[in-house]
């Protein structure tokens, strides 16, 4: 909860006889409550229960015993891919997440070759959220590497900005570009309802 004297809105129509549904000066939109307090109507939206396409795992030793290191997975994605030999073909992907300053996807072209870096290769990534936001990101799939690691900053305490767009929920839709001099391109689409949740289980 939020005190309302710290907030200049512009009121829009009623939602309920007891809340109203306000704009902020910076666009951001809030419902204001009887009892002096607001809330993001993002965050009204996202208190989902359930886990969706998410799970929690568990990274196993030598001997294939579970260990007490978790990651987040997802369901595998469907989407397309292009480049200068082929348009729109088959795309699969999931997400694999152990830390909480980078969110990392895999991507396997024709839903079986799996994309991969023989030098570091850097990417662009922009993303819609449902209530049609959209974000610029960065991208990178390290030397000899196979997970494209998104907004990938490694600072202290830091978490990811994909991070927060996927705790948001909803239906996203994702295009990865490379950087350099290339014709390929990646878009999936997804939902991420119940990202919150599996996401406090592992990281607190």
């Amino acid at each position: 909860m939020k005190a309302i004297y710290t907030l200049f809105i512009l009121l829009i129509p009623f939602i309920s006889l007891s809340q109203i549904s306000a704009t902020t000066e910076k666009g951001e939109k809030v419902v204001l409550k009887e009892d002096g307090t607001w809330q993001y109507i993002d965050e009204i939206k996202t208190d989902i229960s359930g886990s969706g396409i998410w799970e929690v795992k568990y990274f196993v030793d030598d001997f294939g015993d579970p260990t007490n290191k978790g990651y987040i997975a997802s369901d595998i994605l469907s989407g397309t891919f292009s480049n200068s030999a082929t348009s729109n073909s088959d795309l699969l992907a999931y997400f694999i997440i152990s830390d909480s300053s980078s969110v990392a996807i895999k991507l396997f072209e024709y839903g079986s070759n799996a994309v991969k870096a023989y030098s570091t290769d850097y990417y662009v990534i922009k993303i819609k959220n449902s209530f049609g936001t959209t974000y610029n990101m960065n991208g990178v799939i390290y030397k000899g590497g196979d997970r494209l690691h998104i907004d990938d900053s490694y600072k202290k305490n830091h978490t990811s900005d994909m991070h927060k767009i996927l705790i948001n929920g909803g239906q996203i839709t994702m295009v990865i570009k490379e950087k350099e001099y290339s014709l390929t391109s990646y878009k999936l689409s997804f939902n991420a309802d119940g990202y919150k949740n599996v996401f406090k289980t592992l990281f607190k």
